[in-house]
């Protein structure tokens, strides 16, 4: 049975504390404070204010402002009771961060031969030991406090392959916690790794350029999900080294890293492959899960490890897997979940400095725009500091290329821009995007990282919903039957062309946002219904053949917009997770990429790499700026709704004067005269084996034409 405390005192401003006296003893009756500190120092507190609630009274004191953080000092009351001073919002305020701003890369543990290094920043502690393992031998080392609240230590040993834990002293308690800044982690992050990164096996290969984000066409995929099916081929299902594997088979075709490689992708985008909390890496058969659940945002995922518990392993097979894509020519985005963490309890942000990392309300309860019960505090210079050394890390010892942020308007706009700048630092073209929803976080509107903002942010990327609703139609769970344009609700054609338009022409369609680059255009992700689950829903009356077609029409609608191109793995072989929404916990049976789907529908494959190599071959499809779509991108609205996307960009290359695209995605063919020749391209089946040139265009029920203009 939990202990009730008679008294709790918190330090929430400069000579300012808080005590809450419990009402079962002398009915929160108290006349006065004192402040003691470690050393038998005292000083009388001034009471200020009162406020008696139903089973606590709160008592506003003023103490000395001079108080040594390092220290513990202890509130007596006039009968005696006395509680630890908890430091707790007066790290919140401009002063402290002041006093304890800390720039330097130092943090975390520094290996060499003969001494390693520890730092830790803990400004609110009074005692820091770092605990030692090696060799089934224990060492305890005391840390040395410095300056802004960085504890130090320096073992004159060759420590590599040791693991280790900080005991932290802190609001009158001992917590054991993992290094916030610690590159790996023995099995569920037990305990944190000392490696030697000189050992770390890496390859160097030139990138094909990319001169644009424009240029990139993204594939979102689990390192579990790609191999965990019988069919994958694969000797090391769900596992880091699967993900890379060549030559892997299912009848005859090539799954997995051959299959990607063979699609034309240009970057792969990981979900989590950090630690994350709810997979037990020792049994990870057990459980399943994206991994938005973070643990230790610096360390490898162990349940994709060959072994969780050789700290070294983890880190040397993710980055196999980035020199994997990076040998075929494919970047590698990282999926970061930065805006919250699992559960506080387990966070060693939280253990090392309470209230500092996570974002509280002016009431002081947690915020909890995430939904998962805590939102960090991008603000907070330190916990900024932390995310940039974070994308720092990834970019720096794995050659990580760009990132997808989870719920990105958790964050604010200032940490998102120096993101920015920090990733371009290390690799000009790194990419930065994430979803950029509006959420109930404890943050000014014009603060968030969200869509609305994005003028403030004019080198971050966005997920386009309007896109995805207006093409597919509504994802959530209460609007699977709701039809989108491509899907046939007519009503949606002007939505349609301001989505082909990239949402930033502004003169006649619905404009979000300033440049093309920073709209990420799709159709499916992980989230919610697979699309061909969603056809299955809203179009129930259709055929198969039918609902081929329209899938057919989702795909080249993702690849012929302006803007950033997105698949979801499987996408264009008819993924399904048999209608369910959410399935971030479901089994393998559910999420596994089922490679026989891939045989099944073998000309849905063909379609979209078809798909991808116009995209890549006519300048049409991305067109770099705001002003050249307002130029030269225009639509007609034909009878019946037949959507005609036209692109006046020239291309001597391929001599024609421009693109033009047919959509109709209703069932009824359509015979359409054109004052231009026309060059048909691709039609339904894909690519044309014999170029058709005419004027005259016949388009079929539930297709889109692709021509070039003569």
């Amino acid at each position: 049975m939990e202990k009730e405390h008679s008294i709790q005192a918190y330090l929430d401003d400069y000579g300012k504390v808080h005590v809450l006296v419990s009402h079962r003893f002398y009915n929160g009756k108290v006349d006065s404070f004192y402040i003691k500190d470690e050393f038998g120092n005292c000083s009388e507190c001034i009471i200020r204010g009162l406020i008696n609630g139903p089973s606590v009274s709160t008592y506003d004191c003023t103490v000395p402002a001079e108080l040594n953080f390092g220290t513990q000092y202890t509130i007596v009351d006039n009968h005696g009771f006395q509680a630890p001073l908890e430091i707790r919002f007066i790290v919140r305020t401009q002063q402290f961060e002041e006093m304890f701003e800390y720039t330097e890369d130092d943090l975390g543990c520094s290996y060499m031969k003969n001494e390693t290094k520890f730092a830790v920043w803990a400004p609110t502690a009074t005692k820091v030991i770092v605990s030692i393992r090696q060799d089934q031998k224990e060492m305890n080392v005391v840390m040395k406090r410095t300056d802004k609240g960085v504890y130090r230590a320096t073992v004159n040993a060759d420590l590599k392959t040791a693991t280790y834990v900080y005991l932290v002293s802190v609001n009158g308690e001992v917590v054991e916690s993992s290094d916030p800044y610690a590159i790996s982690c023995t099995s569920n992050g037990k305990r944190s790794a000392v490696l030697d990164l000189n050992e770390l096996k890496c390859k160097q290969f030139n990138l094909p350029e990319l001169n644009s984000p424009i240029d990139a066409i993204l594939y979102e995929c689990s390192v579990r999900d790609m191999t965990s099916s019988s069919t994958s081929g694969s000797h090391f299902n769900k596992k880091f080294k699967g993900l890379v594997e060549p030559n892997t088979r299912n009848n005859g075709r090539p799954t997995g890293y051959d299959y990607i490689r063979l699609l034309g992708i240009t970057h792969v985008q990981l979900l989590p492959a950090f630690d994350f909390a709810t997979v037990d890496e020792d049994s990870p058969n057990r459980q399943y899960n994206w991994g938005y659940d973070p643990l230790n945002f610096f360390c490898p995922e162990g349940s994709f490890s060959m072994n969780p518990n050789d700290p070294f392993l983890r880190v040397q097979e993710l980055r196999e897997v980035v020199d994997g894509f990076h040998e075929a020519g494919i970047r590698v985005n990282l999926d970061l979940v930065l805006n919250h963490h699992y559960d506080l309890t387990m966070a060693s942000l939280q253990k090392i400095v309470p209230y500092y990392y996570f974002r509280y309300n002016e009431n002081g309860l947690l915020s909890n725009g995430s939904f998962c019960g805590n939102d960090t505090d991008s603000c907070r210079k330190m916990t900024r500091k932390y995310f940039i050394d974070n994308i720092k890390m990834w970019m720096n010892i794995y050659g990580i290329d760009g990132f997808r942020f989870d719920l990105m308007g958790i964050l604010d706009v200032d940490t998102m821009n120096e993101i920015v700048k920090a990733a371009k630092e290390i690799k000009k073209d790194a990419m930065i995007y994430g979803e950029g929803w509006n959420l109930p976080t404890y943050l000014p509107e014009d603060k968030k990282a969200c869509m609305s903002n994005n003028a403030q942010m004019p080198e971050v990327a966005h997920f386009n919903d309007y896109f995805r609703d207006s093409v597919k139609g509504k994802s959530s769970e209460g609007e699977s039957f709701a039809k989108g344009y491509c899907t046939g609700d007519g009503d949606f054609i002007f939505n349609m062309a301001s989505s082909l338009a990239g949402s930033v022409k502004g003169s006649d369609c619905h404009k979000i946002f300033m440049e093309p680059h920073q709209t990420v255009n799709y159709v499916e992700c992980h989230d919610n219904q697979t699309s061909w689950d969603k056809i299955k829903d809203c179009c129930k009356e259709d055929t198969r053949e039918i609902r081929i077609q329209k899938h057919k029409m989702l795909i080249g609608s993702v690849m012929f917009a302006q803007g950033i191109p997105f698949l979801h793995a499987g996408q264009e072989f008819c993924r399904t997770k048999l209608g369910y929404h959410n399935t971030f916990n479901s089994s393998d049976s559910i999420n596994q990429m089922d490679w026989d789907r891939m045989i099944r529908y073998e000309e849905i494959v063909k379609y979209t790499r078809t798909c991808i190599l116009l995209r890549k071959k006519f300048e049409a499809f991305r067109l770099k700026t705001t002003a050249e779509i307002e130029e030269k991108v225009s639509f007609d609205y034909m009878d019946a709704n037949v959507l005609v996307y036209t692109i006046n960009h020239p291309d001597s290359k391929w001599k024609c004067r421009g693109m033009k695209l047919i959509f109709n995605p209703f069932g009824v063919e359509r015979n359409l005269h054109f004052n231009d020749k026309l060059t048909l391209l691709m039609d339904e089946n894909g690519l044309l084996k014999k170029s058709l040139v005419s004027q005259d265009i016949l388009i079929k029920p539930y297709s889109l034409l692709v021509c070039a203009v003569m």
